[in-house]
């Protein structure tokens, strides 16, 4: 009795002999590999993207190229591809990354069907090295998050980071502060200096705001000459302190328009999340009103809101 074996019509059924002169044409890398998550085959530009030679990738174990975090999720994924192989086309919504010889790793998109190489079923992996791409989306990312004159965040970063400040307070007790600025009598110096020396003002002050800032801290500028600063894991007094530090060193501050010199003050409201606060946008509010409490008080101060009134979640 003859028994006819068929293989399913979508599987590219050949050899390894005449699959390479294939691969080698292609502009991707091509890295094949069998159910043992051993690597059987690859072409020139895989071996240069991975920094190893094709002698060394041909038989080897695939975890040579997946960084060392990934490996354990990979390998099941790739058991669970073989127990139920389906095509995996470029531009799925996941972010992959290869590992290469000298320990870096170059982000890649990834395309994968199932053949039967040599007699074996196999998984034939297009890897395409997207480095320029992720650069790009992040850099577009990063600009639609950062105010382009100061470095520093938009409004719409600080209301999403102030969100997630205030589920962590909830959760976990710990202090978050906010201190909300803007600079006095803003016009005034846009008028006499124009708005170059407006400029001035804001690109220097930030400037010396980001040395100052702890790498948990969060700067944003969230109108014209309006700042806001969330400072993470940061009792009331000691935010306080922190908003002095800064009003004082804007008002010692020379800055320059031309052959012109000249000041700036700024008035500075501060607080934290309370046990009350249902929601970010009470803080947020809370520190708005105390900034122009400040300026009814003669401006060129911080004012805090009032902890006998407002008792923080960490007294």
């Amino acid at each position: 009795m003859t028994v006819l074996t068929h293989k399913p019509a979508n599987k590219l059924i050949t050899t390894s002999s005449d699959l390479l002169p294939f691969i080698e044409s292609l502009p991707d890398a091509i890295v094949i590999v069998n159910q043992e998550h051993r690597i059987v085959l690859v072409n020139t530009v895989a071996a240069v993207m991975f920094g190893h030679p094709v002698e060394a990738l041909n038989g080897s174990d695939l975890t040579l190229l997946i960084p060392v975090p990934n490996r354990n999720s990979h390998s099941q994924s790739v058991e669970g591809y073989f127990r139920a192989p389906h095509s995996r086309p470029m531009g799925v919504e996941k972010r992959f990354s290869g590992l290469r010889a000298d320990g870096t790793e170059v982000p890649v998109d990834i395309m994968i069907n199932t053949i039967v190489l040599d007699g074996a079923e196999a998984a034939m992996a297009v890897v395409r090295d997207v480095s320029y791409q992720r650069a790009l989306e992040e850099r577009l990312t990063r600009e639609s998050l950062t105010d382009g004159m100061t470095g520093f965040f938009n409004r719409r970063y600080f209301v999403a980071q102030l969100e997630a400040h205030h589920s962590d307070a909830l959760r976990s007790g710990l202090p978050t502060s906010v201190m909300m600025f803007d600079f006095d009598h803003f016009k005034t110096i846009n008028d006499q200096y124009g708005h170059a020396g407006g400029d001035t003002v804001l690109i220097d002050t930030a400037t010396m705001i980001q040395r100052e800032l702890r790498a948990l801290d969060v700067a944003c500028r969230i109108g014209g000459e309006e700042f806001a600063i969330i400072l993470p894991n940061t009792q009331l007094n000691n935010a306080v302190a922190f908003a002095e530090r800064i009003r004082k060193r804007i008002e010692n501050m020379e800055f320059s328009s031309g052959d012109v010199t000249f000041h700036a003050t700024i008035t500075v409201g501060v607080a934290s999340f309370t046990s009350t606060d249902t929601s970010y946008d009470s803080l947020m509010k809370r520190a708005d009103k105390l900034l122009y409490a400040g300026k009814a008080a003669g401006r060129n101060c911080v004012i805090a809101q009032d902890s006998a009134i407002d008792s923080p979640l960490i007294a």
